[in-house]
C-alpha cells in the first residue's frame, strides 16, 4: 500500500470537507440574518411600521459596515416601497456585485427583471434574468436558479413558445412539491396561474380548468389578491373560449375591478377589456364591443406594450368604422396598427432569437460543465480502475450501438425523402393548398373571401421559387400579397399548421432537396454556398432547418446521393 499516496488523499479530502463546512456555516449565517429581519417585519401590523423596521435595519447595518445586513434591508424595502423599488434594487446590486452571497446580487437582478416583465419590456427582462441566473449558478443557489428558469418560461410563453413554457412550468411545480422547504404561497400560486394561462392560450381547456380551479382555491386560502384576480381573468377567458359569453363577461369584469383596486396593471386591464369586447361582439352587441375595444386601443397607445393576442382589436375597429363610412377613423386605427405591429415584430424576433441562442445554449453548456465536473470528481475519488474501465467500455459499446442505430435511421430517412421527391409534382413544393371550404371563420375571424384570396396567392408564391432569391419577412411578404401581417400570420398558422419562419424555411428546404437531387454540380458546393443559393443567410440556419424538416443533415443527404450515383 502506498502510504504517501493515501496520506495525500486524506489531506485533500480533509481540505474539501473543511471547505464544505465553512461554506455551509456561511450559508447558514446568511439565511439566519435574512429570516430574523423577515420575522421582525412580519410581526408589524401596518405597512408604515414594516417600512420603518426595514429602514432602521438599513441604518444600523450601515453604521456597522454590515454589507449583508444592508442587502437584506434593500431587498425588503424594494418589496415594501414599490415607488422606489428600482432604486433599492440598484443599491442592492451595487454593494453585493463583487461578493459571493448566496442570495445576492442575483435577487437584485431578479427584482429588476420582474419589474421589466410586468411593464411589458421583455427584452430588458430577459437580459436581467440571464444576469441573475449567472450569479445564482455561480453562488450555488438552486432555488433561485429554478425560479429564474420559471421566469424564462414566462418569457417563452410571451414569445408564443407555449409547449416549451409548459414543460418549464411543470418542472418548477414538481420541484416545489418535492422540496416543500422552498414552496411558498407566492411561488406556488404563480406557477398555478402560469400553467392555467399557458393551457388557456393553447386552447387545452380541460387542463386549463384544472389549474384555474386549483389556483383559485389556493389564492383564496392564502389571501393572495393579485394572483386571485389574474386567475379570475383567466377563468373569464376560459369561459369565452368555451362560448359561455355572459359568464365570461361577469368573470372578466370582476377580475378587472380587483386588478384596478390591487395593482392597476394596465396590460392586465387591457386583456380584460379585449375579451369582454370579443364576448359582446359574439353575442351581437356591437356598440358595447367597440367601447371596450377602444379601451384596449387607449392602453396600447399609452403604454406601447404590445401584446400579440390583443392586436386584432384594430381589425374590429377598422371594420366598424368602415361600415360607418368614417375614413378618418379608419386611417387613424390603421396607422396605430402599423406602428404597434412593427414593435410586436421586433420584440417577438428579439425574444425568440435570444431565448434560443443565449438562454437555451447557456443551459446546455452549464449541463455539460456539470457533467464534466461530476466525472472529474468520480475520477479523483474512485480507486477501482477496473470499474471505471468497465464503465468506459460499456459506454463505448453504447456509442457504437447508438451510432449503428442512428446510421440505420438516417438511411431510412434518406430513402423516404428520395421517395417523396420522386412522387412530388413539378408545380408544388410538398405543401398542401387549402381549399376555401376548409376555412373556419370562428377560429381565425377572417372573411372567407380574404382567406381564399391569400391562400391562392400563397400557392402562386410557393410555385415561383422567389423565396430562394429574396429575403422575406412577414411584413414584406404581406405587402407583396396586398394584405397585412396579422392576416397572413393567422392564415399560415391555421392552414399550414406552422409559423411564418418555419413555413419559409420548409419551402427553401424542399427546394434544396429538389435541386440537390437533380443537379449534381450543386452537390460540389460548400454547405454555406448551397444555403445561400436556396435563400438561407448562413450554413448553420440551413443545416438546422434541413434537419428539422427531414430528420437528416444536408451533408449526409449529399453524401448519400453521391454514393447512390
Amino acid at each position: 500500500m502506498n502510504k504517501g499516496g493515501s496520506l495525500l488523499g486524506y489531506f485533500i479530502l480533509l481540505l474539501l470537507v473543511t471547505g464544505q463546512v465553512r461554506g455551509q456555516i456561511k450559508k447558514t449565517k446568511e439565511k439566519a440574518n435574512f429570516e430574523i429581519l423577515e420575522a421582525q417585519i412580519a410581526k408589524q401590523t401596518t405597512d408604515s411600521l414594516k417600512l420603518k423596521t426595514a429602514r432602521s435595519c438599513l441604518l444600523t447595518s450601515r453604521y456597522q459596515s454590515d454589507t449583508l445586513g444592508m442587502a437584506n434591508a434593500y431587498f425588503f424595502l424594494s418589496k415594501l416601497d414599490t415607488h422606489n423599488k428600482l432604486v433599492y434594487a440598484d443599491s442592492l446590486i451595487a454593494i453585493t456585485k463583487d461578493k459571493r452571497y448566496k442570495e445576492y446580487p442575483a435577487n437584485g437582478y431578479l427584482l429588476k427583471g420582474n419589474y421589466s416583465y410586468e411593464q411589458g419590456n421583455y427584452q430588458q427582462a430577459l437580459e436581467l434574468y440571464l444576469t441573475a441566473s449567472k450569479y445564482a449558478k455561480q453562488n450555488g443557489n438552486e432555488y433561485l436558479y429554478r425560479t429564474l428558469k420559471f421566469n424564462i418560461g414566462l418569457l417563452k410563453n410571451a414569445a408564443g413558445d407555449r409547449e416549451e413554457a409548459k414543460v418549464i412550468f411543470v418542472d418548477y411545480i414538481n420541484f416545489l412539491e418535492q422540496n416543500p422547504h422552498f414552496k411558498t404561497p407566492n411561488n406556488y400560486n404563480s406557477v398555478l396561474f402560469a400553467l392555467a394561462d399557458a393551457y388557456v392560450h393553447s386552447k387545452e381547456l380541460d387542463q386549463a380548468k384544472e389549474y384555474i380551479d386549483k389556483g383559485i382555491f389556493e389564492t383564496l386560502k392564502t389571501d393572495d389578491i393579485p394572483l386571485y384576480s389574474y386567475l379570475i381573468v383567466t377563468s373569464g377567458i376560459h369561459q369565452y373560449l368555451s362560448k359561455n359569453y355572459n359568464e365570461a363577461i361577469d368573470s372578466l369584469e370582476k377580475g378587472k375591478k380587483i386588478i384596478l383596486q390591487a395593482d392597476d396593471l394596465k396590460t392586465r386591464v387591457a386583456a380584460c377589456d379585449y375579451y369582454i369586447a370579443r364576448a359582446y361582439q359574439d353575442i351581437g352587441e356591437t356598440e358595447k364591443s367597440i367601447h371596450y375595444f377602444k379601451n384596449v386601443d387607449s392602453t396600447l397607445k399609452e403604454t406601447e406594450v404590445v401584446i400579440p393576442e390583443l392586436m386584432d382589436t384594430y381589425d374590429y375597429l377598422i371594420s366598424y368604422y368602415k361600415s360607418k363610412g368614417d375614413s378618418q377613423q379608419q386611417i387613424e386605427y390603421i396607422n396605430t396598427l402599423l406602428k404597434l405591429d412593427s414593435i410586436k415584430d421586433v420584440n417577438q424576433l428579439y425574444l425568440t432569437k435570444n431565448i434560443s441562442e443565449r438562454y437555451d445554449t447557456a443551459e446546455l453548456i452549464f449541463e455539460k460543465e456539470q457533467l464534466i465536473d461530476q466525472l472529474e470528481q468520480e475520477k479523483f475519488l474512485k480507486e477501482n480502475t477496473i470499474t471505471i474501465l468497465m464503465v468506459f467500455l460499456g459506454g463505448l459499446v453504447i456509442l457504437v450501438v447508438y451510432g449503428f442505430w442512428r446510421s440505420t435511421i438516417n438511411k431510412k430517412r434518406f430513402l423516404v425523402l428520395l421517395e417523396k421527391q420522386k412522387h412530388k409534382e413539378q408545380n408544388t413544393r410538398g405543401l398542401t393548398t387549402v381549399v376555401a371550404q376548409e376555412y373556419n371563420k370562428e377560429e381565425i375571424d377572417i372573411p372567407g373571401g380574404v382567406v381564399k384570396s391569400i391562400l391562392d396567392k400563397l400557392h402562386v408564391f410557393e410555385s415561383s421559387d422567389k423565396f430562394s432569391k429574396k429575403h422575406y419577412t412577414l411584413n414584406s411578404l404581406a405587402k407583396e400579397l396586398n394584405t397585412n401581417s396579422a392576416y397572413l400570420s393567422k392564415i399560415i398558422n391555421a392552414y399550414k399548421h406552422i409559423n411564418f419562419a418555419n413555413y419559409l424555411n420548409n419551402l427553401r428546404v424542399d427546394f434544396a432537396v429538389g435541386q440537390l437531387t437533380t443537379n449534381k454540380s450543386l452537390r460540389s458546393y460548400t454547405i454555406k454556398a448551397i444555403a445561400e443559393e436556396v435563400g438561407f443567410k448562413n450554413a448553420q440556419s440551413f443545416s438546422s432547418a434541413f434537419h428539422k424538416r427531414t430528420g437528416i443533415y444536408p451533408s449526409y443527404f449529399i453524401k448519400q446521393l453521391n454514393n447512390k450515383n
